[in-house]
């Protein structure tokens, strides 16, 4: 039998609250070339319920449960470990697509440029309630990047986060660059670490149209690992890792190197000791100074740009359109 192009992968725990919305989402996609897998991570409510009534619908629905709970990237792993298709696009079961055309958008980059790992799109953040709240378009427009240089530009950014690229359900990637699975030393950052872990590899495509929507609310998995601790110790090593790496390190621009010495020790303080001493060897202290006054002069118009920029006009004017309109009803 012919492989699908697409593995839809759909890890979930105790999802009974947004799971039919997901999977209703994936279901109305104009583009059908595609296996839905669910991996069932032990979820002790109506999930393993609400699977069996759209599998008995739709034959390319395939889900297990765990025999035990492997935890949020040990999840997707097992997902990954069963997918069959060219093509990964995970979306988690808090999640959805947006767009009936995200699938097919999607997939005509891949075969248009055979050199992309990974593309992702902006997304729009509701709330517990599947209101709209804002669109994340950290990247502007539409278009091409080379793979290397979107890690360089995540890891320019003072964000604790480092991640420019989005959530797992606004991404789809080749799954033969994905093999190894998600790192599981990381318990928050393991998406952005294998974001980039497929940027090395390949080139990036962005969508400034968002696919998916992003739901922010106080039951989901991860909000538990948002705690400091988790987010730092992530932080520091996701560019641990990327310092192993030679290419890494003679590629680093000074502008990098100073961005991550300089927030990495206003945030973390003695924690980030050890990994800025070794960046401080790739980048003497005149270098530094250098970068420091460069810093110190266009920061300021650095913040007015963003401020000013379309994207974030265009969204203020969105928000403030759709709250006039809900005081009027």
């Amino acid at each position: 039998m012919k492989p699908p192009k697409v593995s839809v992968l759909i890890p979930v725990y105790n999802g009974e609250t947004y799971l039919a919305e997901c999977l209703q989402s994936i279901l109305n996609q104009d583009f059908q070339d595609m296996e839905i897998l669910i991996a069932d991570n032990c979820s002790t409510d109506r999930t393993v319920d609400i699977i069996k009534l759209f599998a008995q619908c739709d034959n390319r629905i395939r889900w297990w449960t765990n025999s035990s709970n492997l935890g949020c990237y040990g999840n997707s792993n097992a997902c990954l470990q069963q997918a069959k298709g060219q093509f990964i696009k995970f979306v988690y079961a808090d999640d959805l697509l947006i767009s009936r055309q995200a699938l097919k958008k999607m997939v005509e980059v891949f075969e248009a440029h055979p050199n992309v790992a990974l593309v992702a799109s902006a997304t729009q953040m509701t709330d517990g309630q599947s209101k709209f709240t804002s669109i994340w378009n950290p990247q502007g427009i539409s278009g091409l990047t080379n793979g290397r240089k979107v890690i360089f530009t995540c890891l320019e950014k003072k964000a604790k986060s480092n991640n420019e690229i989005g959530c797992p359900s606004a991404t789809m990637f080749r799954r033969q660059y994905a093999t190894r699975g998600f790192d599981l030393r990381f318990s928050y950052m393991g998406d952005t670490e294998m974001w980039f872990h497929l940027l090395e590899q390949g080139d990036f495509y962005w969508f400034s149209e968002p696919l998916a929507a992003f739901r922010i609310h106080s039951q989901q998995g991860s909000e538990e690992l948002r705690q400091p601790d988790f987010k730092n110790y992530d932080c520091l090593l996701l560019l641990k890792t990327m310092l192993e790496k030679s290419w890494f390190r003679k590629q680093a621009a000074d502008r990098l190197l100073f961005s991550q010495i300089y927030y990495k020790r206003k945030i973390f303080g003695n924690e980030a000791r050890p990994l800025i001493s070794e960046m401080r060897s790739y980048l003497p202290l005149y270098r530094y100074f250098f970068q420091w006054v460069v810093h110190k002069l266009y920061r300021p118009l650095e913040k007015l740009s963003h401020y000013l920029s379309p994207d974030r006009l265009k969204q203020k004017l969105s928000l403030l359109t759709r709250s006039t309109k809900n005081r009027h009803s």
